[in-house]
């Protein structure tokens, strides 16, 4: 078996592409990677051939241009595809924005839809209702869809009308590098970020920074604890809370995965922070129902985790026991959830760990990829 990966945009904004090239490389699956931005650095894909799109996707922010790009930059990537694609080749599109730019054509080869975020339609400009893709017969045609949570498998079957209940792949971080807790980093400048924290316990947000994900209340709450903990962004967007004069709050830029893991080790207690907003292009359901690989990034190093409460966290730290959710976006419920933590620290991480461990990245690619094989 043949696999053409293909996401538009930056294959380093996307760790669970990543943890799915490497697992193809530990399957010995001949593997080709089509992405749209520079990835001449992914240095321990030893066995995948990795191909350009000359589209820096990501820096196009105009989405009437992208509208106007969209039929060449289509053209090219479907003339790489079919340089690569055979009989025994699947097409395994990841995210509905690479739907998009591989069209109608998508019916005519075999192919596996993965979809990062809960989307509701397939639209071609977020921001209007028309034109739509055919998401019914997208999604059905597909020799299987991909999910990386529960109650988006069923969300997803019933929005898109599917015959069957999408495979759920989670978004647990796969790749050949073993990162010890309390590891070296490599990274000059957050290396000397951890240095200035010192002996402070690390809170540690890791993610993108937007209205979604609020976090100037997480540096108030700590600001509580007089210097006990430091709360720590690593974030590959602006530093939005650089003008906030607590003592307490240090931000590291982008680390590229999978060594922004050796930051990860570092942290005390792992943060989630997830509000339904308006203009993100998905359903309020996306945030609701979040899967974020934040979860597996934080307990493989056995942190116990902090978030508000929502369904897709709630039941994961109850099923769990790895982490606790506050009541409401307040200094003094967060201040709660902490202390909870610290008096419970010990089974807590214990528990992070074991739902990481619990979790077989390979057997449960592997169970998709059986399926597949059946209706070739």
């Amino acid at each position: 078996m043949k696999i053409i990966t293909v996401i538009m945009g930056n294959v380093f904004s996307f760790p669970p592409v990543l943890s799915l090239l490497h697992a193809f490389e530990k399957m010995s699956i001949d593997s080709v990677l089509v992405t749209t931005n520079t990835t001449s650095n992914i240095s321990d894909l030893k066995k995948t051939k990795v191909e350009i799109i000359d589209v820096d996707y990501e820096k196009i922010s105009s989405p009437i241009i992208k509208m106007i790009n969209m039929p060449s930059t289509s053209r090219k990537i479907w003339n790489i595809i079919d340089n690569y694609y055979d009989d025994n080749t699947i097409i395994w599109v990841v995210s509905d924005v690479t739907i998009k730019y591989l069209g109608k054509k998508l019916y005519k080869r075999k192919y596996i839809l993965h979809l990062l975020e809960l989307s509701q339609d397939l639209l071609y400009y977020s921001k209007l209702p028309w034109p739509k893709m055919n998401k019914y017969k997208l999604g059905n045609s597909a020799l299987a869809v991909v999910v990386p949570e529960y109650n988006r498998a069923h969300i997803i079957k019933t929005w898109w009308k599917l015959k069957e209940i999408p495979f759920i792949l989670p978004n647990k971080p796969y790749n050949n590098n073993i990162i010890e807790k309390n590891s070296i980093v490599d990274d000059s400048f957050a290396n000397k970020v951890l240095k200035k924290i010192g002996d402070k316990r690390i809170i540690l947000y890791q993610g993108i920074m937007s209205p979604e994900r609020p976090l100037d209340v997480f540096i108030d709450a700590v600001d509580e604890f007089q210097g006990k903990y430091a709360f720590v962004v690593m974030s590959g967007g602006d530093n939005l809370y650089r003008n906030c004069k607590s003592p307490n709050y240090y931000f590291i830029p982008f680390v590229n995965p999978p060594k922004h893991l050796q930051v990860t080790s570092h942290a005390y207690i792992g943060v989630l922070s997830y509000v339904p907003t308006d203009g993100t292009g998905y359903s309020p359901l996306n945030s609701i129902y979040c899967a974020p690989n934040k979860t597996y990034e934080y307990s493989m190093f056995g942190i116990p985790m902090l978030g508000n409460d929502i369904p897709g966290l709630n039941y994961l730290f109850e099923m769990n026991n790895c982490g606790k959710c506050f009541k409401s976006f307040t200094k003094e419920h967060i201040c709660e959830s902490i202390t909870y933590i610290e008096e419970n620290y010990s089974s807590l991480a214990s528990n992070s760990l074991s739902y990481y461990d619990k979790c077989d990245y390979k057997e449960l690619l592997n169970e998709i990829l059986e399926e597949v094989r059946g209706k070739i």
